[in-house]
C-alpha cells in the first residue's frame, strides 16, 4: 500500500499548477494599481488582492490615471472558477467588490470589475465611463 501512496504523490506532485497561480499586476506609467497573488489550495484557488483608492478612466475606460495598489493584500472572497473565469470578491460584507479575471495568455490576463445595474445608471447620470478591463501582466 504504502508503495501505491509515494507513487499517487509523486504524480499528484508533478502535475502542472493553475495557469492562474503567482503575481500578477497594472501598472500605468509605472504605477502599480492592481497587485493579484493566486495559488493553487486544496479546495480551489486561492489569492488575495489590492487596487489603489484612485482609479481614473478617460472617456473610452482606459485607465489615464492611478494611485498605487497597497503592498498589504487583501483576502478574495467567494473564489469560483467557472468556463475559464475566475469569479471573486475583496472587501467586507456590502462594501465588497466584485470581479472576474480571465486569462488572455500565459503571462497576460484581464481583470474585470462587476458593476451592478444600479452603479452603471449613478455613473451614466453622473457622465462617468465604465472603466474597460484592467490587463494584468504576470510578474517575473
Amino acid at each position: 500500500m504504502r508503495p501505491f501512496a509515494m507513487a499517487f504523490v509523486a504524480i499528484a506532485l508533478a502535475q502542472p499548477g493553475s495557469p492562474l497561480s503567482g503575481n500578477w499586476t497594472a501598472d500605468f506609467h509605472g504605477t502599480i494599481y492592481v497587485r493579484l497573488a493566486l495559488e493553487d489550495g486544496t479546495a480551489g484557488t486561492q489569492g488575495a488582492m489590492s487596487i489603489g483608492q484612485s482609479i481614473h478612466v478617460d472617456e473610452q475606460g482606459n485607465v489615464d490615471n492611478a494611485t498605487p495598489a497597497s503592498p498589504t493584500l487583501g483576502r478574495m472572497l467567494h473564489v469560483q472558477w467557472n468556463n475559464e473565469v475566475l469569479s471573486f470578491a475583496v472587501g467586507d460584507g456590502d462594501d465588497a467588490d466584485k470581479f472576474e479575471l480571465r486569462l488572455m495568455d500565459t503571462n497576460h490576463a484581464e481583470l474585470t470589475l462587476i458593476i451592478s445595474e444600479d452603479q452603471r445608471q449613478e455613473l451614466a447620470a453622473e457622465h462617468i465611463p465604465l472603466p474597460r478591463p484592467f490587463r494584468l501582466t504576470r510578474a517575473r
